[in-house]
């Protein structure tokens, strides 16, 4: 992927050390049914239709114990904080580690403040990956990132029983109501008005039973969303589902490139309303102005990292366009300082502004004492790192969580002093469409 689009995620630079081409044993991704392994990861470029399933090797996983994150590789416990342990283990394995990290993990981090958690709660799941399949159209390769080339015996693939997913219905309700929803609104334009911050992004979530697969939801989703950033997780515990379009931070070497999303409006499939529509959404004072902050914001954070002098502004403003909806998306670049480590990176970029707002540390704490709840995977990280610190992770915005029967799934939105209620609680439920449909 190249600066200057939105793109997706990038497959093509994990770089196996061996391809083996592969016979799929029936339709992509219907297929991936029955070869998605437990404790397995899949990533899904839905606008391509690329898709990477790894199986499961080694787990780095950090958990809340009720005073501090505790991090074990396996059974080993690491005497690290969360970033650091990540980046000590990256060597350990030859290929990929692919997972997902918590806002609250990623808030404590960066010193930020946030929602209380009970003890158990996890906060980040990576996985080693020593195999992998790789497809993209008709074409598939098993991949390995171990001395040996991959065995297809590993897959035990067979013929899946249909070539449609059937997801069960789904049905959400918000965790508030519109009025509460308003009253929340109103606290954080009194809280602008009085020079407390500028932009905050206040975000509910959506709950219901869900006594389904979530592959078939997966399958579902995918098709329905086509989702840049695609992923269905196991966590060793809960299931992680992103559809997630936003590039949070990738890294090639010394480049660094971030791509936030602010300003949205609905896609109706009628070509006169959505120009109308973009056209609208570009000129939107409050819209632009939610935008630029939080551009600002990025390229402060990417400015602590980086080489002086080198952050720009690529790519401003692009009008991107999805299934249910259109985003302004900018594209930000920077050149790394030299020496510079994983655990840094993520500590200075992560949370993402785009799902904070500015500055982060007023913001976060207003947050944290108005949300429903705490946001867990929502709003943290999700993607793949090398171990030489290549990465590539999107923002798991569009994102159900599921645990057990229960699907949780957050929305959210930037508002300014120039938000509208309403229209703050209408694009709640424009964005649950990437799950449940019209």
């Amino acid at each position: 992927m190249k600066p200057g689009t939105n793109g997706t995620m990038a497959f093509s630079d994990l770089r196996p050390r061996h391809r083996r081409p592969f016979q799929l044993p029936g339709p992509w991704p219907a297929c991936v049914k029955d070869l998605l392994p437990q404790g397995g990861a899949w990533l899904q470029a839905g606008d391509t239709g690329e898709g990477l399933l790894a199986l499961p090797g080694p787990a780095l996983a950090s958990t809340w114990d009720g005073q501090a994150w505790i991090t074990q590789l396996g059974e080993q416990v690491l005497e690290l904080p969360p970033w650091a342990a990540l980046e000590s283990v990256l060597g350990q394995e030859p290929g990929p580690w692919l997972g997902a990290a918590s806002f609250e993990l990623a808030c404590d981090e960066a010193a930020l403040t946030r929602k209380p958690l009970v003890a158990g709660t996890l906060g980040q799941h990576w996985m080693a990956v020593p195999e992998a399949l790789w497809v993209q159209g008709d074409l598939a390769e098993l991949w390995s990132w171990t001395d040996l080339p991959p065995d297809p015996a590993h897959w035990g693939v067979r013929e899946p029983s249909s070539s449609a997913p059937s997801a069960s219905p789904l049905s959400l309700e918000a965790a508030w109501s519109e009025g509460q929803h308003r009253a929340a609104v109103e606290r954080i334009r009194a809280c602008i008005l009085d020079g407390g911050f500028y932009v905050a992004n206040l975000c509910v979530p959506f709950e219901g039973e869900f006594p389904g697969d979530p592959v078939d939801l997966a399958l579902t989703a995918f098709l329905r969303a086509l989702p840049p950033f695609g992923a269905l997780l196991d966590l060793g515990g809960p299931t992680l589902l992103s559809l997630s379009m936003e590039r949070l931070l990738s890294r090639r070497g010394q480049r660094l490139w971030s791509q936030p999303i602010k300003g949205s409006v609905p896609l109706t499939g009628d070509p006169g309303l959505d120009r109308t529509h973009a056209e609208a959404l570009r000129a939107d004072p409050k819209e632009r102005a939610e935008h630029t902050m939080i551009l600002d914001l990025v390229r402060n954070d990417l400015g602590k990292v980086a080489q002086a002098g080198s952050v720009a502004v690529t790519r401003p403003m692009a009008l991107e366009r999805y299934p249910t909806v259109q985003h302004l998306v900018s594209t930000v670049e920077a050149e790394a300082r030299p020496g510079l480590g994983l655990a840094e990176l993520l500590r200075a970029i992560l949370p993402g502004g785009s799902v904070t707002g500015a500055p982060k540390h007023a913001v976060c704490s207003h947050l944290a004492r108005t949300e429903a709840g705490p946001r867990g995977f929502y709003c943290g990280a999700v993607g793949w790192i090398l171990p030489g610190g290549d990465l590539d992770l999107a923002l798991p915005i569009r994102t159900a969580q599921i645990q057990g029967n229960r699907l949780t799934y957050w929305t959210g939105g930037g508002i300014t002093r120039l938000s509208d209620p309403a229209r703050e609680w209408a694009e709640l439920h424009l964005k649950t469409l990437a799950l449940t449909g019209p």
